[in-house]
């Protein structure tokens, strides 16, 4: 895969999931165990980290220039962060483990797409 192609990707999961987060956060709580009814608080995080991850998504689209080079940039930091949060988060029990499992592999894979993204870009 090369860095266009990882770039687009990373591009579209984070559209999709940003977009459910941000206008259907009950449904996405479900999806990953999670009971919104339970945990309220969840609904209000997953509309921030929704609309932060379009942003971020929406970036990554952008033509050529300043705004989706940093986006490239910041990916593998982000990306990999997310990975740990949800790693520590299902070890310690803050997550229930199907939360903690879904939110590590799609992270681990948004990961690996913000690798080779950033290292298949040309230099600049």
């Amino acid at each position: 895969m090369n860095a266009g192609k990882a770039r687009t990707a990373l591009a579209v999961v984070r559209l999709v999931n940003g977009t459910i987060a941000l206008v259907a956060p009950d449904k996405f709580l479900r999806v990953i165990g999670i009971d919104p009814e339970e945990n309220q608080v969840a609904t209000y995080f997953l509309r921030m980290f929704g609309i932060r991850t379009i942003l971020l998504g929406l970036d990554l689209l952008s033509g050529e220039g300043a705004a989706r080079d940093r986006a490239v940039k910041r990916a593998v930091v982000i990306h990999a962060t997310d990975t740990v949060a949800a790693v520590v988060a299902g070890a310690t029990g803050a997550l229930p483990i199907r939360a903690a499992v879904s939110g590590a592999v799609t992270s681990t894979v948004n990961t690996a797409l913000s690798v080779i993204a950033r290292c298949s870009e040309p230099a600049n």
